[in-house]
């Protein structure tokens, strides 16, 4: 497959293989970077016991650029089809125009292969969480506001969870139905991080100091939320509890990551991890992300405060259990074990040549979804790992 295909989903990525990475003193905190030794892996990369069996279940028109959004559960598939979207929307700059009315198709996976429930129509981009009822999506208004709206899994009706006069942004929703996002006024260009609890009460951390809050993920504990803060070339990465008001306004913590980002390096931190995948369950609450310098994924938990590299070139990962999952590289498809040392390498075997984005899929048989990008449309494939142990 042709890695330019690939590649225009996560946006140019800054490959250096030759590094040696460190961690750099900075104030406050610092900047963490995998470290590269000699421990001994657990799994041996010459071991060809780990295989994969897939098969392609169907194929679906996409937009170019979006990546399809799963249900919690990896039973439903939302896809953007039509036109693809400006960067200005795309990022929810002040210069954004309204978007285009571009289908939407909604997908059900089961064992005997994907289902077509309907399509749907609407001026609106995919948006990067989903719940049991259904995904999200956002799109603006007349009067330049822009409004989140979450798209029912089996009617096709949506509902719209934030409609104001702000522009409101990026988007996310926990299991309990606690919603995050960005908000600003039409005329501003900081976002503030606002959390809206189940009980209707709204938490605000304002933005200051030139930093702008994006794409916030709660964990699937429900007690965690991360989030990205971006300034003029930098981006950090910032974490704080939803157990009460205070203690989300007040004990955010915030982590360096890049003094060399722009907006679209930004961006591509979390584009590939769209859902569950970003925060996936099993083990303490963790974020994936793209790290913009070391173009590779990197999982990275506040409560054992240790960044787990995954393999140079590592773009898209769905994890399989709390060390192992299937990550994609413009090489192909490897299982991947994560270390458990600080400053450790991980460990991966090739599975497939070919280039797919990994999710789960929800089956038992086959838990492994696999889309594969081809000439604007996403071939579906189930998957399972052949693996004795």
């Amino acid at each position: 497959m042709n890695a330019k295909i690939l590649l225009t989903l996560v946006l140019p990525l800054v490959f250096n293989p030759g590094c040696v990475s460190r961690e750099v003193s900075r104030t406050p905190g610092s900047y963490f970077t995998p470290e590269r030794d000699r421990e001994s892996d657990r799994l041996d990369p010459l071991d060809v016991s780990a295989q994969i069996s897939w098969r392609m279940i169907g194929a679906v028109e996409y937009d170019d650029f979006s990546i399809p959004l799963s249900s919690p559960d990896g039973r439903f598939l939302a896809v953007r089809a039509g036109a693809p979207p400006a960067w200005s929307a795309i990022l929810a700059r002040p210069d954004a125009q309204r978007l285009p009315v571009v289908p939407f198709e909604i997908l059900r996976l089961n064992a005997a292969g994907v289902e077509s429930l309907q399509t749907i129509r609407g001026p609106w981009l995919l948006g990067r969480s989903a719940d049991e009822i259904g995904f999200l999506v956002e799109g603006y208004r007349p009067d330049g506001g822009r409004r989140i709206g979450r798209v029912d899994w089996v009617t096709g009706e949506v509902t719209w969870l934030i409609d104001d006069e702000l522009v409101n942004a990026f988007a996310t929703i926990g299991v309990d139905g606690t919603l995050a996002w960005c908000r600003r006024s039409v005329d501003a260009r900081g976002l503030d991080l606002m959390v809206r609890r189940p009980d209707g009460h709204t938490w605000t951390i304002k933005s200051q100091f030139d930093r702008s809050w994006l794409d916030p993920v709660i964990a699937p504990d429900g007690r965690t939320i991360f989030a990205l803060r971006k300034g003029d070339g930098t981006v950090e990465i910032a974490w704080s509890r939803l157990t009460e008001r205070s203690r989300f306004e007040e004990g955010m913590q915030t982590i360096p990551i890049s003094i060399r980002s722009n907006d679209r390096l930004v961006y591509s931190m979390l584009a590939p991890q769209t859902g569950i995948e970003a925060s996936p369950p099993g083990g303490p609450p963790r974020l994936i992300f793209l790290h913009p310098d070391l173009g590779r994924m990197i999982e990275w938990s506040p409560d054992r405060d240790l960044a787990r590299p995954f393999s140079e070139g590592a773009m898209a990962v769905s994890m399989l259990d709390t060390d192992r999952g299937i990550a994609m590289s413009k090489d192909g498809l490897f299982l991947t074990e994560l270390t458990s040392v600080a400053g450790g390498v991980p460990t991966s075997i090739l599975l497939s040549s070919d280039v797919a984005i990994p999710r789960r899929s929800g089956l038992k048989e086959d838990p492994i979804l696999l889309l594969r990008p081809d000439s604007g449309r996403y071939e579906l494939y189930l998957a399972h790992l052949n693996d004795p142990n």
